[in-house]
């Protein structure tokens, strides 16, 4: 099967404008989108330019890969027109304070520090693997409760301890990431501003503005790390969406079957504890590369594939879509909806370049972490003159 990749970055360019037309510049999804945009059909766009791409991309299969992308923005923008963004949202009302909030904020922001001053030097030289070897087998643990931690924003803005603790765990965690050349902070600082000007109900230039710097941002850290210069082909090979789609489809179903779900499965049997399952970015280096120390992630886009063909990702990405949006519709109506909202957009954005059981650990895993902050609250009443009154204790 052969397809024109002009035709699908022109088509799935069309999507945002098309959301953002019908939704107005507030809809949050547009942005998220712009964000698949540039992970997934960069490189296509730098490879019908004549630039580099990631090595090892199947140039045969480019178009098949960029049409199974545009399959995926299919299934945002139907799920998007499907259940639209409320156009009255407003931040959460503030009804409960979490005292344990600034003690688990602290508590991350002494470890990162902690980890940083012992490994000292040992963060300035070597590779990014190297500088994660530094930081120790917490490393990927610690950057999963930060996801969780930051996703608190609206919850610490509720107090002045929240607030203090919640900006000083911020920017420890910005210099811990790029201290071990991690970019998950550049999706966390891009999921908490879209919130915010959302519940403010400001304009979302500044949040375009900001997600420029970040890309730039994101860039210079990729660029760093692997030692290249900075530059547009830089900009616009962010990740390695395009060479595991074409690999996954020249492997699938050639050499190893449709797995019919299975993936999907193990990622639910993964959350047993004791019961991890191999991952997928594991299960193509076993394929491409046998005892590679190196990593070359996965995507949604081609587990879709893997599972039941190109028909799967439009489906995956229009469920991902409703879930999305039915959360961001309900940040202003409890703290629980603004929490899942912010966490589940980082999720995303991180899982486009990952596989579900990340996507979906995250998830459970956040609420579970948001529960046990939420055994212990203090509750603040609103009067019916509008005013907060006096607190009380509640568990």
């Amino acid at each position: 099967m052969t397809f024109d990749p002009w035709y699908a970055v022109l088509l799935a360019g069309l999507v945002i404008p098309v959301l953002l037309l019908v939704g107005g510049t507030r809809d949050v999804l547009a942005y998220v989108a712009a964000y698949f945009f540039l992970f997934g059909f960069g490189p296509v766009v730098s490879y019908l330019l004549g630039g580099s791409i990631y090595f090892g991309t199947n140039t045969a299969l480019i178009g098949r890969a960029a049409l199974g992308l545009l399959l995926a923005f299919a299934g945002v923008l139907a799920g998007g027109l499907l259940v639209r963004q409320r156009a009255d949202l407003t931040g959460p009302k503030v009804t409960h304070r979490f005292p344990l909030l600034p003690v688990v904020l602290v508590a991350l922001s002494l470890y990162a520090t902690t980890v940083l001053v012992l490994g000292g030097t040992g963060f300035l030289a070597g590779t990014k693997i190297d500088r994660i070897g530094v930081a120790g087998p917490g490393h990927y643990d610690y950057l999963l409760f930060e996801m969780f931690a930051c996703a608190l924003y609206f919850m610490a803005d509720g107090s002045s301890a929240g607030r203090f603790t919640f900006r000083l765990n911020l920017v420890v965690y910005v210099a811990y990431c790029l201290s071990t050349g991690e970019r998950d902070f550049v999706f966390v600082l891009f999921s908490l501003i879209l919130h915010r000007e959302l519940a403010r109900g400001g304009s979302f230039a500044k949040p375009a503005g900001y997600g420029l710097v970040l890309l730039l941002g994101a860039t210079l850290i990729f660029s760093l790390r692997g030692g290249g210069p900075t530059d547009t082909t830089q900009v616009l090979n962010q990740g390695s969406v395009l060479f595991v789609d074409t690999w996954v489809m020249t492997h699938v179903p050639a050499v190893d079957p449709f797995t019919h779900g299975a993936s999907y499965w193990h990622a639910v049997v993964n959350l047993v504890p004791g019961h991890a399952q191999p991952p997928l970015a594991q299960w193509l280096v076993d394929r491409y590369a046998p005892g590679s120390a190196s990593g070359y992630g996965f995507s949604l886009t081609a587990e879709a594939y893997l599972n039941y063909g190109p028909w799967c990702i439009p489906v995956v990405f229009a469920g991902l879509t409703a879930v999305h949006r039915l959360l961001i519709n309900r940040i202003d109506r409890a703290p629980v909806y603004a929490y899942g909202s912010v966490l589940f957009t980082v999720a995303w954005m991180y899982g486009f370049r990952g596989e579900s059981a990340g996507l979906l650990k995250t998830c459970v895993y956040g609420l579970v972490f948001y529960g046990v902050l939420r055994l212990v609250t203090v509750r603040v009443p609103v009067g019916s003159d509008g005013e907060v009154a006096p607190q009380c204790v509640s568990s």
